[in-house]
């Protein structure tokens, strides 16, 4: 049979096992925080593409309201309209029987 080696572990070992383990941490912790800034900055990024294009939304509804509005007050209303259609008729009416 083989004789195995029991090898004693010290304090030096440790430590030196436990500083490569905070590294290899410390590594995993910056590559995260890297990748979460990119994606952070992406995100950013989006956000102010979608708030430039609300407020271009919202000027343009506020022109076309605008536009709207300029319109009603060039024209009659179809009740109006319709109350001038009836007066006219009337109107025709007596001017037929005064011929």
């Amino acid at each position: 049979m083989k004789k195995t080696v029991v090898k004693k572990v010290t304090i030096d070992d440790l430590a030196g096992t436990i500083d490569n383990l905070a590294i290899m941490v410390a590594k995993g912790f910056d590559r995260v925080h890297k990748e979460m800034d990119e994606r952070f900055d992406n995100v950013d990024k989006r956000f102010d593409k979608v708030e430039k294009e609300i407020t271009e939304v919202k000027e343009n509804i506020n022109t076309t309201r605008m536009d709207v509005l300029g319109i009603g007050d060039r024209f009659v209303s179809k009740h109006e309209f319709s109350q001038h259609l009836v007066r006219f008729s009337l109107l025709e009416q007596k001017v037929k029987t005064k011929r």
